[in-house]
Protein backbone atom coordinates (compact mmCIF):
# COMPACT_ATOMS: atom_id res chain seq x y z
CA UNK A 1 0.00 0.00 0.00
CA UNK A 2 1.34 3.44 -0.91
CA UNK A 3 1.71 5.96 1.84
CA UNK A 4 -0.34 9.14 1.72
CA UNK A 5 1.37 12.51 1.46
CA UNK A 6 -0.65 15.68 1.93
CA UNK A 7 0.87 19.12 1.39
CA UNK A 8 -0.81 22.24 2.76
CA UNK A 9 0.47 25.73 1.98
CA UNK A 10 -0.32 28.38 4.54
CA UNK A 11 0.22 29.72 8.02
CA UNK A 12 0.12 26.90 10.58
CA UNK A 13 -2.47 28.71 12.70
CA UNK A 14 -4.77 29.58 9.81
CA UNK A 15 -4.79 26.09 8.26
CA UNK A 16 -5.19 24.14 11.52
CA UNK A 17 -8.86 23.48 10.73
CA UNK A 18 -8.11 22.01 7.29
CA UNK A 19 -10.15 18.77 7.09
CA UNK A 20 -7.27 16.98 5.36
CA UNK A 21 -5.24 17.00 8.58
CA UNK A 22 -5.53 13.53 10.06
CA UNK A 23 -5.20 12.62 13.74
CA UNK A 24 -1.47 11.98 14.12
CA UNK A 25 0.71 9.72 16.22
CA UNK A 26 3.67 12.09 15.97
CA UNK A 27 4.10 15.79 15.21
CA UNK A 28 7.45 17.42 14.43
CA UNK A 29 7.82 21.20 14.40
CA UNK A 30 10.85 23.29 13.46
CA UNK A 31 9.51 26.83 13.98
CA UNK A 32 11.33 30.16 13.63
CA UNK A 33 13.76 30.74 16.50
CA UNK A 34 13.57 34.54 16.14
CA UNK A 35 17.32 35.09 16.10
CA UNK A 36 17.30 37.03 12.79
CA UNK A 37 18.68 34.24 10.63
CA UNK A 38 20.59 35.49 7.60
CA UNK A 39 21.86 33.82 4.47
CA UNK A 40 25.57 33.57 3.74
CA UNK A 41 25.10 36.67 1.58
CA UNK A 42 23.78 38.56 4.60
CA UNK A 43 20.15 38.67 3.50
CA UNK A 44 17.76 38.58 6.45
CA UNK A 45 14.98 35.99 6.48
CA UNK A 46 11.61 37.71 7.00
CA UNK A 47 10.11 34.64 8.68
CA UNK A 48 12.73 34.75 11.47
CA UNK A 49 12.64 38.44 12.35
CA UNK A 50 11.82 39.12 15.98
CA UNK A 51 9.24 41.81 15.20
CA UNK A 52 7.33 41.47 18.47
CA UNK A 53 7.98 41.24 22.21
CA UNK A 54 9.23 37.91 23.54
CA UNK A 55 5.98 37.29 25.45
CA UNK A 56 3.98 37.80 22.24
CA UNK A 57 6.17 35.38 20.30
CA UNK A 58 5.80 32.80 23.05
CA UNK A 59 2.02 33.33 22.96
CA UNK A 60 2.19 32.43 19.27
CA UNK A 61 4.19 29.28 20.06
CA UNK A 62 1.57 28.31 22.63
CA UNK A 63 -1.24 29.05 20.17
CA UNK A 64 -0.11 26.66 17.44
CA UNK A 65 1.05 24.04 19.92
CA UNK A 66 -2.43 23.92 21.47
CA UNK A 67 -4.11 23.80 18.06
CA UNK A 68 -2.06 20.83 16.92
CA UNK A 69 -2.17 19.06 20.28
CA UNK A 70 -5.83 18.62 19.36
CA UNK A 71 -4.65 16.86 16.17
CA UNK A 72 -2.58 14.41 18.20
CA UNK A 73 -3.74 10.97 19.30
CA UNK A 74 -3.81 10.20 23.02
CA UNK A 75 -0.30 9.05 23.85
CA UNK A 76 1.11 10.75 20.74
CA UNK A 77 4.44 12.57 20.60
CA UNK A 78 5.04 16.24 19.82
CA UNK A 79 8.64 17.25 19.05
CA UNK A 80 9.55 20.94 18.87
CA UNK A 81 12.95 22.31 17.85
CA UNK A 82 14.37 25.42 19.46
CA UNK A 83 17.48 27.31 20.42
CA UNK A 84 18.86 29.27 23.33
CA UNK A 85 18.23 32.50 21.45
CA UNK A 86 20.16 35.63 22.25
CA UNK A 87 20.21 38.24 25.03
CA UNK A 88 16.76 39.74 25.40
CA UNK A 89 15.12 37.12 23.17
CA UNK A 90 14.86 33.71 24.86
CA UNK A 91 11.63 32.54 23.25
CA UNK A 92 12.28 28.82 23.57
CA UNK A 93 13.19 29.04 27.26
CA UNK A 94 10.02 30.93 28.16
CA UNK A 95 7.98 28.58 26.00
CA UNK A 96 9.48 25.58 27.83
CA UNK A 97 8.46 27.11 31.16
CA UNK A 98 4.83 27.58 30.03
CA UNK A 99 4.11 24.70 27.68
CA UNK A 100 2.85 22.10 30.18
CA UNK A 101 0.54 24.48 32.05
CA UNK A 102 -0.94 26.07 28.93
CA UNK A 103 -1.22 23.19 26.45
CA UNK A 104 -1.89 20.12 28.61
CA UNK A 105 1.07 18.30 27.06
CA UNK A 106 3.72 16.62 29.19
CA UNK A 107 7.40 17.46 28.77
CA UNK A 108 9.16 14.10 28.58
CA UNK A 109 12.68 15.21 27.67
CA UNK A 110 14.83 18.11 26.55
CA UNK A 111 17.17 16.72 23.92
CA UNK A 112 20.36 18.38 22.77
CA UNK A 113 21.66 17.91 19.24
CA UNK A 114 25.43 18.22 19.49
CA UNK A 115 26.66 19.62 16.18
CA UNK A 116 30.11 19.49 14.61
CA UNK A 117 30.38 23.10 13.48
CA UNK A 118 31.32 25.39 16.35
CA UNK A 119 30.70 29.09 16.86
CA UNK A 120 32.38 31.11 19.56
CA UNK A 121 33.73 34.39 20.81
CA UNK A 122 36.78 35.24 22.86
CA UNK A 123 34.81 35.36 26.10
CA UNK A 124 32.51 32.35 25.80
CA UNK A 125 32.43 28.58 25.29
CA UNK A 126 32.09 27.22 21.77
CA UNK A 127 28.46 26.96 20.68
CA UNK A 128 27.63 23.56 19.16
CA UNK A 129 24.02 22.79 20.00
CA UNK A 130 20.32 22.95 19.19
CA UNK A 131 17.51 21.91 21.49
CA UNK A 132 14.63 19.53 20.87
CA UNK A 133 11.64 19.30 23.17
CA UNK A 134 9.92 15.90 23.42
CA UNK A 135 6.33 16.34 24.59
CA UNK A 136 3.51 13.82 24.76
CA UNK A 137 -0.26 13.82 25.08
CA UNK A 138 -0.46 11.81 28.28
CA UNK A 139 1.79 8.81 28.69
CA UNK A 140 3.56 7.94 25.41
CA UNK A 141 1.68 5.09 23.71
CA UNK A 142 4.50 4.32 21.28
CA UNK A 143 8.17 4.37 22.23
CA UNK A 144 10.32 2.05 20.16
CA UNK A 145 13.58 2.15 22.11
CA UNK A 146 16.20 3.87 19.93
CA UNK A 147 19.72 2.48 19.77
CA UNK A 148 22.97 3.77 18.38
CA UNK A 149 25.03 1.83 15.88
CA UNK A 150 27.81 1.56 18.48
CA UNK A 151 28.00 -1.71 20.46
CA UNK A 152 28.06 -1.37 24.24
CA UNK A 153 30.86 -3.90 24.92
CA UNK A 154 29.39 -5.07 28.22
CA UNK A 155 26.21 -6.80 29.39
CA UNK A 156 25.06 -4.18 31.85
CA UNK A 157 25.84 -2.90 35.31
CA UNK A 158 23.34 -5.18 37.08
CA UNK A 159 23.29 -8.91 36.32
CA UNK A 160 19.63 -9.09 37.37
CA UNK A 161 18.76 -6.65 34.59
CA UNK A 162 20.95 -7.44 31.58
CA UNK A 163 21.05 -5.06 28.66
CA UNK A 164 18.26 -5.58 26.12
CA UNK A 165 20.56 -4.95 23.18
CA UNK A 166 24.24 -5.23 22.37
CA UNK A 167 24.02 -1.66 21.11
CA UNK A 168 24.11 1.48 23.24
CA UNK A 169 20.76 3.10 23.89
CA UNK A 170 20.30 6.62 22.57
CA UNK A 171 20.48 9.29 25.26
CA UNK A 172 19.13 12.84 25.43
CA UNK A 173 22.31 14.09 23.74
CA UNK A 174 22.48 13.23 20.03
CA UNK A 175 26.04 13.52 18.79
CA UNK A 176 26.00 10.97 15.97
CA UNK A 177 24.19 13.07 13.35
CA UNK A 178 26.27 15.60 11.44
CA UNK A 179 24.69 18.81 10.18
CA UNK A 180 24.50 19.57 6.47
CA UNK A 181 27.44 21.64 5.27
CA UNK A 182 26.76 21.75 1.52
CA UNK A 183 23.75 21.50 -0.77
CA UNK A 184 21.13 22.93 1.59
CA UNK A 185 17.74 23.63 0.04
CA UNK A 186 16.76 25.84 2.99
CA UNK A 187 18.83 27.99 5.36
CA UNK A 188 17.53 25.91 8.29
CA UNK A 189 17.86 22.55 6.50
CA UNK A 190 18.35 19.71 8.98
CA UNK A 191 19.49 16.16 8.14
CA UNK A 192 16.71 13.67 7.46
CA UNK A 193 18.28 11.34 10.02
CA UNK A 194 17.13 13.60 12.85
CA UNK A 195 13.50 13.24 11.78
CA UNK A 196 13.99 9.51 11.20
CA UNK A 197 15.02 9.05 14.83
CA UNK A 198 11.88 10.76 16.12
CA UNK A 199 9.58 8.97 13.67
CA UNK A 200 11.10 5.54 14.28
CA UNK A 201 10.89 6.02 18.05
CA UNK A 202 7.44 7.57 18.41
CA UNK A 203 5.37 5.97 15.64
CA UNK A 204 4.86 2.77 13.69
CA UNK A 205 4.52 2.12 9.94
CA UNK A 206 1.16 3.33 8.65
CA UNK A 207 0.79 6.02 11.33
CA UNK A 208 0.19 9.66 10.50
CA UNK A 209 2.92 12.26 10.98
CA UNK A 210 2.31 16.02 10.96
CA UNK A 211 5.22 18.08 9.69
CA UNK A 212 4.86 21.70 10.84
CA UNK A 213 7.03 24.44 9.29
CA UNK A 214 8.08 21.92 6.65
CA UNK A 215 10.85 24.04 5.13
CA UNK A 216 13.35 21.80 3.35
CA UNK A 217 10.97 18.84 3.62
CA UNK A 218 13.40 16.62 5.53
CA UNK A 219 10.65 15.40 7.88
CA UNK A 220 8.29 14.72 4.97
CA UNK A 221 10.98 12.71 3.19
CA UNK A 222 11.87 10.78 6.34
CA UNK A 223 8.20 9.91 6.97
CA UNK A 224 7.72 8.65 3.42
CA UNK A 225 10.94 6.63 3.58
CA UNK A 226 9.75 4.98 6.81
CA UNK A 227 6.30 4.09 5.44
CA UNK A 228 4.32 6.66 7.40
CA UNK A 229 1.56 8.91 6.12
CA UNK A 230 2.39 12.59 6.39
CA UNK A 231 0.77 16.01 6.35
CA UNK A 232 3.28 18.78 5.62
CA UNK A 233 2.44 22.41 6.33
CA UNK A 234 4.60 25.23 5.00
CA UNK A 235 4.05 28.96 4.54
CA UNK A 236 6.09 29.10 1.33
CA UNK A 237 4.27 27.00 -1.31
CA UNK A 238 7.40 26.77 -3.47
CA UNK A 239 9.00 24.57 -0.81
CA UNK A 240 6.21 22.00 -1.08
CA UNK A 241 6.87 21.12 -4.73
Amino acid sequence: MSNIEIKIAGDVVNVASDPRIELAQCIIADPPYFIDVKTTAGKAMDWDKANAKQSELVDWYIQWTKLYADKLKDGGAFYIWGGIGKPGMRVFFEFASRVEQETGLTLQAMITWHKRRAYGTANNYLFTREELMFLSKGKPSVFNIPYLEKERGYEGFNKKYPAKSKYLRRSMVWDDVTEIFKGKTHIAHKPERLSEIMIETSSNPGDWIIDLFSGSGSTRKAATKLNRNVVSIELDPSLLT
